[in-house]
């Protein structure tokens, strides 16, 4: 099972609309989870064939911001257990009658909202099965430790130790990445850092 999240930081611009034809053809994804679509589900709708995943559900962006979707392919049994403005939370049984738990999020990037975040994430904790597995998966818009970002302002402390308070409390792990870092640089090697 292949499962792909990406903040698209909005399906209106070019290079995203681009690379969504070319993230289903070449990746050939059994689910994708898009964060930050910027637009309303109904407007979402042709996205699901350039991906080439028949089965779709949304969120409604906010204006032009925020936004979440859900993309499947035929074949694969999900079951919406909750959603919001910032996730989709489903269960997922698959042809051979496996059953896992999947959560996509777009965390707030509001400071002063977090703490929201961190509780829904509790909440939807509580509601797991022990022994099934579960996978989150998005832009949780916060880090753990300093060493995720460069520049700017040191990130409070209290921020990222709220952050891990949640995670553990869900006994979720973060299992790491392949790759640049620093995904805003866009893979660029001319950039020192």
């Amino acid at each position: 099972m292949k499962l792909i999240g990406w903040n698209c930081r909005g399906l209106g611009n070019g290079p995203a609309v681009r690379s969504l034809p070319d993230l289903g053809r070449v990746e050939d994804p059994d689910i994708v989870f898009l964060a930050e679509t910027k637009m309303t589900a109904k407007e979402l709708e042709r996205f699901r064939w350039m991906l080439g995943l028949v089965h779709m559900t949304g969120w409604n962006s906010e204006g032009r911001s925020k936004g979440v979707a859900l993309f499947w392919r035929r074949g694969i049994d999900v079951v919406m257990r909750s959603y919001g403005r910032r996730h989709i939370d489903v269960d997922v049984r698959e042809e051979d009658g496996r059953l896992w738990r999947m959560k996509g999020v777009y965390g707030e990037s509001v400071m002063e909202r977090k703490i929201e975040m961190w509780h829904t994430v509790r909440i939807l904790g509580q509601q797991h099965q022990d022994g099934r597995p579960w996978i989150c998966l998005g832009d949780f818009n916060e880090i753990l430790s300093d060493d995720e970002k460069v520049g700017g302002v040191m990130r409070p402390q209290t921020m990222m130790d709220n952050f891990r308070g949640a995670l553990e409390a869900c006994d979720l792990t973060d299992i790491g990445y392949t790759g640049d870092k620093y995904t805003w640089r866009n893979h660029s090697r001319d950039i020192n850092i």
